[in-house]
């Protein structure tokens, strides 16, 4: 009997290794499923704009019910900019009368370069909730009846190890297919938020990046009594922060977290986040803080800065997606669509991306930003640009983000940023 045991456990640990590799073998393909979507549409951005500012957070009294109905286009709206552009996954959802199809195509890593791992699962709708009636990952395809066992252990483990999973279950009072369209019903809980939120700031920064994050704050705090002058060019900044992300990369053998941390911790500064709400820092009463400009101005140094924060954070698409977003909407009768601003965004971007691509380029670009800077080695020039403009104005001069004439521009763009000596490719 003790060996039959012994066997079985030898086989049960077998098995749980060998799925994932069963899952990349079978899985890997040499084309994607599904392609990239499409830029946005003024009329994409509208409707992702109605949907956010109908089930705005801040509107919501306690326990009052709303029903989120979402169709097929903007299920794959949302998809694109938030699944899609986070985590580098295209996808798709089908919608049929009491049926969906979820596909999605994720490139794999370049050591398995040219290959994809494509997935579609077909769901339906069952007795008050949805189930899964077939999973396929590549060539391999499972039926309903072995994922959905799977998946409810999944929801037991969580329902007894996680109170905020089991809270935020209740407050979801139906989730169906319904017709051509997915229907949430759900009881709007303010102290769940609030603690979703409170739990999702500890969650932020691990327990290292944490105290990097300090690291960064209180060198910022100490270069900022060194200037009296509270208007300092962020050229003047930059190489001591790297210089001390590059002794740091020495001591802890991290030069990515240590870009990671210092780009975040930058974003907050510029932007007057108080950092005691992510990591223990010593409580700041009237102490002197910077001003930071860019090009003399304070508004592109926070494009910039926010940008590659919230590139680090969440994915370059994001964060493009993020300062597109701002821009429409200031066409929209605040200070009008910039390319300036744009510009900014795309180069704090461009920065972020080289700094934690691979240890090799955050150790290649704490090198280049260590020595002397100029605004002109990361920051592109934003003369002769076209100016500002007006939402009307933009739809009649470039039609959409994926017109001609507004790709012009957007190759302007990017030509900037190339000649940047910061963002010159690094040798291997």
């Amino acid at each position: 009997m003790f060996f039959i045991i012994k066997s079985l456990l030898v086989l049960l640990l077998l098995a749980l290794f060998a799925v994932p590799v069963v899952f990349v073998v079978t899985g890997m393909e040499p084309e994607p499923l599904i392609q990239p979507g499409k830029s946005l549409s003024h009329e994409d951005v509208e409707r992702i704009k109605a949907l956010l500012k109908q089930h705005d957070p801040r509107r919501l009294q306690q326990d009052e019910v709303r029903t989120l109905a979402l169709s097929q286009r903007d299920l794959n709206l949302l998809l694109d900019y938030s699944v899609t552009r986070t985590l580098n996954v295209n996808s798709r959802v089908e919608l049929d009368p009491g049926n969906a199809t979820v596909s999605m195509t994720y490139p794999l890593p370049e050591k398995y370069s040219g290959n994809y791992l494509n997935a579609v699962a077909r769901l339906s709708q069952g007795e008050g909730e949805l189930r899964i009636d077939s999973l396929q990952v590549g060539r391999l395809r499972l039926s309903g009846w072995l994922v959905n066992p799977v998946l409810q252990l999944f929801h037991t483990i969580l329902l007894k190890y996680s109170s905020e999973y089991r809270e935020m279950l209740q407050t979801i009072e139906e989730l169906r297919l319904d017709g051509d369209q997915l229907v949430l019903v759900y009881q709007w809980q303010p102290e769940l938020a609030a603690q979703l939120k409170s739990s999702g700031y500890g969650l932020l920064f691990s327990a290292d990046d944490k105290v990097r994050v300090l690291a960064y704050h209180n060198k910022l705090s100490r270069l900022a009594s060194d200037y009296p002058d509270r208007r300092v060019s962020l050229e003047r900044i930059l190489p001591f922060l790297f210089t001390l992300a590059s002794v740091r990369s020495d001591e802890q053998g991290d030069p990515q977290a240590e870009n990671r941390a210092l780009l975040q911790t930058l974003g907050m500064y510029v932007m007057g986040v108080n950092v005691g709400r992510f990591v223990e820092a010593p409580v700041e009463t009237g102490q002197h803080r910077m001003y930071l400009t860019v090009l003399g101005r304070h508004d592109l140094v926070q494009h910039f800065t926010v940008s590659a924060a919230v590139t680090v954070s969440a994915g370059s698409g994001l964060a493009n997606a993020i300062g597109l977003f701002k821009e429409l909407d200031d066409s929209r009768g605040g200070s009008g669509f910039s390319f300036d601003d744009l510009l900014a965004d795309r180069a704090g971007v461009r920065l972020a991306e080289l700094a934690t691509e691979t240890p090799q380029h955050a150790r290649a670009l704490q090198q280049r930003m260590r020595d002397q800077l100029s605004e002109s080695d990361f920051m592109p020039a934003i003369d002769n640009l076209p100016p500002s403009i007006m939402e009307l104005e933009f739809k009649q001069r470039y039609q959409d983000l994926d017109s001609e004439e507004y790709g012009l521009v957007d190759d302007e763009l990017e030509r900037r940023i190339q000649r940047c000596p910061v963002y010159q490719p690094v040798r291997k």
